[in-house]
C-alpha cells in the first residue's frame, strides 16, 4: 500500500510496478500542472522565498506552474509487450474526437471517455455516463452507478 499525494509519487509508483503488471487501468485524475516552485516558508506579501517580487494584479497572486510528467505518455514509450493499458479522459468538448486522439497518441488499448458537461457524470456523483473507446470503435454506456461502470470496464477488457 502506498501513500500517493502527488503526480510525482504516482509516476514513481507506476515506474516501479509496471514490469510486473499485465493490465494497467489508469483512472486517477492526476494534475497536469504543479507549482513551479514550492515555498519552504510562508509566502510574504510582495516577495517569494528567493526575494523575487510576486506578480499580482491587485486582486490576487499569480503562481507559475510547471507541467507534471505525462504518465500515460511515458507508459506508451516504456511498457513491456503484452501490457493492456486503459486510460481515462475527462473532456468538456469534443468528447469522442479528443478521447480518440488520446487513445492513439498514448498507444492505449482502451480509453474511458467522460464529459464534465453530462448530468450525472464526472466528479462528486455516485453515477457516471461513459463511452468505452478502442481502435475498433466506441460503445456509449447509459447512466449507471460507478460500481456498474467499473464492472462494464472489466467485462470489456476481458473480451479483448
Amino acid at each position: 500500500q502506498r501513500n500517493i499525494v502527488s503526480a510525482a509519487d504516482m509516476f514513481e509508483a507506476i515506474k516501479e510496478e509496471l514490469p510486473d503488471t499485465d493490465i494497467l487501468i489508469k483512472s486517477a485524475a492526476v494534475a497536469d500542472y504543479r507549482p513551479a516552485v514550492v515555498a519552504e516558508n510562508k509566502i510574504k506579501k510582495g516577495i517569494d522565498d528567493e526575494n523575487n517580487p510576486i506578480v499580482t494584479d491587485g486582486s490576487g497572486m499569480y503562481i507559475p506552474l510547471a507541467r507534471t510528467q505525462d504518465i500515460l505518455g511515458w507508459v506508451a514509450e516504456n511498457h513491456h509487450p503484452g501490457l493492456f493499458v486503459c486510460g481515462f479522459s475527462m473532456e468538456t468538448e469534443n468528447l469522442l474526437a479528443n478521447s480518440s486522439k488520446k487513445l492513439e497518441k498514448k498507444k492505449l488499448n482502451m480509453i474511458v471517455a467522460n464529459s464534465l458537461r453530462t448530468a450525472g457524470a464526472g466528479f462528486g456523483t455516485d453515477t457516471n455516463v461513459v463511452t468505452l473507446i478502442t481502435k475498433d470503435g466506441a460503445q456509449e454506456l447509459p447512466i449507471m452507478s460507478k460500481d456498474d461502470v467499473a464492472a462494464r470496464i472489466l467485462d470489456r477488457i476481458s473480451e479483448m
